[in-house]
Protein backbone atom coordinates (compact mmCIF):
# COMPACT_ATOMS: atom_id res chain seq x y z
CA UNK A 1 0.00 0.00 0.00
CA UNK A 2 1.43 3.51 -1.19
CA UNK A 3 1.12 6.58 1.19
CA UNK A 4 -1.42 8.03 -0.72
CA UNK A 5 -4.11 5.14 -1.54
CA UNK A 6 -3.60 4.89 2.80
CA UNK A 7 -4.58 8.29 2.97
CA UNK A 8 -7.50 7.95 0.79
CA UNK A 9 -8.96 5.53 2.47
CA UNK A 10 -8.65 6.63 5.81
CA UNK A 11 -10.43 9.56 4.01
CA UNK A 12 -13.37 7.22 2.53
CA UNK A 13 -13.38 5.57 6.18
CA UNK A 14 -13.98 8.47 8.79
CA UNK A 15 -17.39 9.03 6.84
CA UNK A 16 -19.47 6.24 7.75
CA UNK A 17 -16.83 6.43 11.32
CA UNK A 18 -18.19 10.22 11.48
CA UNK A 19 -21.59 9.46 10.43
CA UNK A 20 -21.72 6.45 13.29
CA UNK A 21 -20.21 8.61 15.66
CA UNK A 22 -22.92 11.13 15.43
CA UNK A 23 -25.71 9.19 15.64
CA UNK A 24 -24.54 7.16 18.40
CA UNK A 25 -24.82 10.56 20.91
CA UNK A 26 -22.75 10.62 23.89
CA UNK A 27 -22.19 6.78 23.78
CA UNK A 28 -18.59 6.47 22.29
CA UNK A 29 -17.47 8.28 25.39
CA UNK A 30 -19.29 6.58 27.99
CA UNK A 31 -16.55 5.30 30.00
CA UNK A 32 -15.45 8.88 30.26
CA UNK A 33 -18.65 9.97 30.79
CA UNK A 34 -19.60 7.70 34.02
CA UNK A 35 -16.31 8.06 35.15
CA UNK A 36 -15.90 11.66 35.34
CA UNK A 37 -19.82 11.73 37.02
CA UNK A 38 -18.41 9.43 39.97
CA UNK A 39 -15.06 11.19 40.18
CA UNK A 40 -15.69 14.86 39.97
CA UNK A 41 -18.33 15.48 42.69
CA UNK A 42 -15.86 13.08 45.05
CA UNK A 43 -12.77 14.47 44.65
CA UNK A 44 -13.94 18.36 44.01
CA UNK A 45 -16.95 18.09 46.37
CA UNK A 46 -16.25 22.09 47.21
CA UNK A 47 -16.62 22.51 43.41
CA UNK A 48 -18.79 19.99 42.07
CA UNK A 49 -22.32 19.18 42.94
CA UNK A 50 -23.05 16.24 40.58
CA UNK A 51 -22.30 15.68 37.30
CA UNK A 52 -25.51 14.64 35.06
CA UNK A 53 -25.80 13.94 31.30
CA UNK A 54 -28.61 15.22 29.45
CA UNK A 55 -29.12 13.37 25.86
CA UNK A 56 -25.54 14.29 24.35
CA UNK A 57 -24.59 17.19 26.50
CA UNK A 58 -22.74 17.29 30.45
CA UNK A 59 -24.94 18.91 32.91
CA UNK A 60 -21.66 20.15 35.09
CA UNK A 61 -23.32 21.52 38.44
CA UNK A 62 -21.36 23.91 40.93
CA UNK A 63 -21.50 24.28 44.44
CA UNK A 64 -21.96 27.66 43.60
CA UNK A 65 -25.36 30.00 43.22
CA UNK A 66 -26.77 32.92 42.47
CA UNK A 67 -28.72 35.29 44.61
CA UNK A 68 -29.60 39.42 44.04
CA UNK A 69 -27.11 39.16 40.74
CA UNK A 70 -23.59 38.18 42.91
CA UNK A 71 -22.12 34.65 42.80
CA UNK A 72 -22.63 32.93 46.52
CA UNK A 73 -21.79 29.69 47.70
CA UNK A 74 -24.87 26.88 47.06
CA UNK A 75 -26.28 27.26 50.67
CA UNK A 76 -26.98 30.84 50.42
CA UNK A 77 -28.09 31.15 46.50
CA UNK A 78 -31.58 31.01 45.14
CA UNK A 79 -30.51 29.39 42.13
CA UNK A 80 -28.00 26.64 41.21
CA UNK A 81 -25.18 27.46 38.53
CA UNK A 82 -24.61 24.56 36.29
CA UNK A 83 -22.53 24.34 32.88
CA UNK A 84 -23.31 22.35 29.93
CA UNK A 85 -20.57 20.94 28.08
CA UNK A 86 -20.87 19.03 24.91
CA UNK A 87 -19.56 15.79 24.53
CA UNK A 88 -18.86 15.55 20.61
CA UNK A 89 -15.86 18.32 21.89
CA UNK A 90 -13.75 15.84 22.90
CA UNK A 91 -14.45 12.49 21.92
CA UNK A 92 -14.57 12.90 18.08
CA UNK A 93 -10.92 11.12 18.49
CA UNK A 94 -12.07 8.03 18.39
CA UNK A 95 -13.82 8.17 14.75
CA UNK A 96 -10.94 9.43 13.43
CA UNK A 97 -8.67 6.83 15.18
CA UNK A 98 -11.14 4.50 13.98
CA UNK A 99 -10.92 5.29 10.48
CA UNK A 100 -6.69 5.66 10.81
CA UNK A 101 -6.73 1.82 12.62
CA UNK A 102 -8.88 0.13 10.08
CA UNK A 103 -7.13 1.42 7.03
CA UNK A 104 -4.12 0.00 8.14
CA UNK A 105 -4.34 -3.57 7.93
CA UNK A 106 -2.65 -4.81 11.32
CA UNK A 107 -2.02 -7.49 13.28
CA UNK A 108 -4.20 -8.31 16.18
CA UNK A 109 -6.17 -5.10 15.16
CA UNK A 110 -9.22 -5.51 17.27
CA UNK A 111 -6.66 -6.03 20.55
CA UNK A 112 -4.86 -2.90 19.54
CA UNK A 113 -7.50 -1.43 18.95
CA UNK A 114 -9.18 -1.38 21.97
CA UNK A 115 -6.30 -0.68 24.38
CA UNK A 116 -6.24 2.60 22.08
CA UNK A 117 -9.83 3.46 23.05
CA UNK A 118 -8.59 2.99 26.37
CA UNK A 119 -5.95 5.43 26.05
CA UNK A 120 -8.70 8.12 24.71
CA UNK A 121 -11.23 7.64 26.87
CA UNK A 122 -8.46 8.27 29.54
CA UNK A 123 -7.74 11.41 27.75
CA UNK A 124 -11.23 12.83 27.16
CA UNK A 125 -11.52 12.15 31.17
CA UNK A 126 -8.41 14.73 32.00
CA UNK A 127 -10.46 16.63 28.90
CA UNK A 128 -14.04 16.53 30.65
CA UNK A 129 -12.35 17.83 34.06
CA UNK A 130 -10.48 20.64 32.52
CA UNK A 131 -13.45 22.00 30.16
CA UNK A 132 -15.69 21.93 33.68
CA UNK A 133 -12.98 23.57 35.77
CA UNK A 134 -13.20 26.19 32.94
CA UNK A 135 -16.10 26.91 32.92
CA UNK A 136 -16.96 27.40 36.32
CA UNK A 137 -13.72 29.28 36.59
CA UNK A 138 -14.81 31.88 34.38
CA UNK A 139 -18.37 31.97 35.15
CA UNK A 140 -17.67 31.73 39.01
CA UNK A 141 -14.67 33.97 39.18
CA UNK A 142 -13.28 34.74 42.79
CA UNK A 143 -15.65 33.16 44.50
CA UNK A 144 -14.14 29.56 43.31
CA UNK A 145 -10.66 31.01 43.35
CA UNK A 146 -11.21 30.97 47.06
CA UNK A 147 -12.54 27.60 47.03
CA UNK A 148 -10.41 25.22 48.97
CA UNK A 149 -10.78 22.32 46.67
CA UNK A 150 -9.42 23.74 43.53
CA UNK A 151 -7.11 21.53 42.30
CA UNK A 152 -5.04 23.79 39.78
CA UNK A 153 -3.97 27.40 39.61
CA UNK A 154 -5.96 29.59 36.91
CA UNK A 155 -3.11 29.80 34.34
CA UNK A 156 -2.79 25.77 34.58
CA UNK A 157 -6.41 25.12 33.91
CA UNK A 158 -6.33 27.79 30.77
CA UNK A 159 -3.67 25.72 29.45
CA UNK A 160 -4.83 22.27 30.33
CA UNK A 161 -7.86 23.05 28.91
CA UNK A 162 -6.68 24.49 25.63
CA UNK A 163 -4.74 21.28 24.96
CA UNK A 164 -7.27 19.35 26.21
CA UNK A 165 -9.68 20.64 23.30
CA UNK A 166 -7.35 21.81 20.60
CA UNK A 167 -4.41 19.54 20.31
CA UNK A 168 -5.58 16.21 21.92
CA UNK A 169 -8.72 15.20 19.86
CA UNK A 170 -6.34 15.54 16.56
CA UNK A 171 -3.15 14.83 17.52
CA UNK A 172 -3.45 11.88 20.02
CA UNK A 173 -5.02 9.62 17.55
CA UNK A 174 -1.85 10.18 14.82
CA UNK A 175 0.62 9.19 17.61
CA UNK A 176 -1.56 6.36 18.97
CA UNK A 177 -1.95 5.09 15.39
CA UNK A 178 1.89 5.47 14.99
CA UNK A 179 2.96 4.05 18.30
CA UNK A 180 0.36 0.76 16.85
CA UNK A 181 1.96 0.53 13.55
CA UNK A 182 5.79 1.12 15.35
CA UNK A 183 6.59 -2.62 14.97
CA UNK A 184 5.54 -2.80 11.35
CA UNK A 185 8.38 -2.86 8.86
CA UNK A 186 6.08 -1.94 6.29
CA UNK A 187 4.99 0.81 8.07
CA UNK A 188 8.22 2.49 8.93
CA UNK A 189 9.76 1.87 5.38
CA UNK A 190 5.88 3.52 4.22
CA UNK A 191 6.62 6.61 6.52
CA UNK A 192 10.28 7.19 6.40
CA UNK A 193 9.79 7.12 2.41
CA UNK A 194 11.95 4.22 2.28
CA UNK A 195 11.41 0.85 -0.22
CA UNK A 196 10.40 -2.12 1.46
CA UNK A 197 13.24 -4.77 1.75
CA UNK A 198 11.79 -8.01 1.18
CA UNK A 199 13.50 -10.69 3.51
CA UNK A 200 15.66 -13.57 1.91
CA UNK A 201 13.98 -16.43 1.74
CA UNK A 202 15.92 -18.77 4.27
CA UNK A 203 18.91 -21.48 2.39
CA UNK A 204 18.04 -24.68 1.88
CA UNK A 205 20.43 -27.48 2.00
CA UNK A 206 21.12 -29.53 -0.79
Amino acid sequence: MTLYRFIGLVVLLMIPCFALWYALGALPAAPAVWLAQFSMPWAMPEIFAKVTLDQNKLMVFSQFGERNGAIVPLAEAEYQLAFPQSIRLLSYSIPFYTALHFASSIEASVERYARSLLVLWVLMFVGIIAVALKDVMLGVGAPMHEASGLPLPPEAIGLLYQFSVLIVPTVAPILLWAWVVRDSPRWRALLLGRPEVDQPPPDHPA
